[in-house]
């Protein structure tokens, strides 16, 4: 079975009910809810982001799906890979975390679901990371 590791700037319209390509493609792989995965550092930056009712809301989201954790030995090197090899690419990635969530998508054989241009750049120079855009 197919696993998408869905990234924050996915959940993001997803969990504040935003119309558009994320909403849409979220429902699609809903319909089978076991393909759906996660990983720390994508629970981490919704976590931070949310308060209140909105973060209840997260929690009982998230605690529901099947993890794709953090192998320390592996994907903080390969992250670190990453962001060299997107800098020497003559591209700046934003956010170190991406690489991150990139590298454990990549050592999990998930494909990465987003909308940050950071993924974009990181496929450009990791080509065993599946990735599916929903930028338009």
């Amino acid at each position: 079975m197919k696993a998408y590791l869905i990234d924050s700037s996915v959940w993001i319209d997803v969990l504040t009910d935003r119309p558009g390509a994320a909403q849409d493609r979220f429902v699609e792989l809903a319909a089978e809810p076991d393909q759906i995965v996660t990983t720390e550092p994508v629970l981490m930056e919704l976590r931070a982001g949310a308060n209140g009712l909105r973060r209840l809301r997260i929690e009982s989201v998230l605690n529901r799906l099947r993890l794709r954790g953090i192998d320390p030995a592996i994907d903080f090197h390969y992250a670190a890979d990453l962001y060299r090899n997107v800098r020497i690419s003559g591209h700046t990635v934003r956010s170190m975390v991406d690489c991150l969530i990139a590298s454990v998508a990549v050592r999990t054989e998930a494909i990465l679901v987003h909308r940050d241009r950071d993924f974009e750049r990181i496929a450009a120079v990791a080509s065993d990371l599946r990735s599916e855009s929903l930028l338009t």
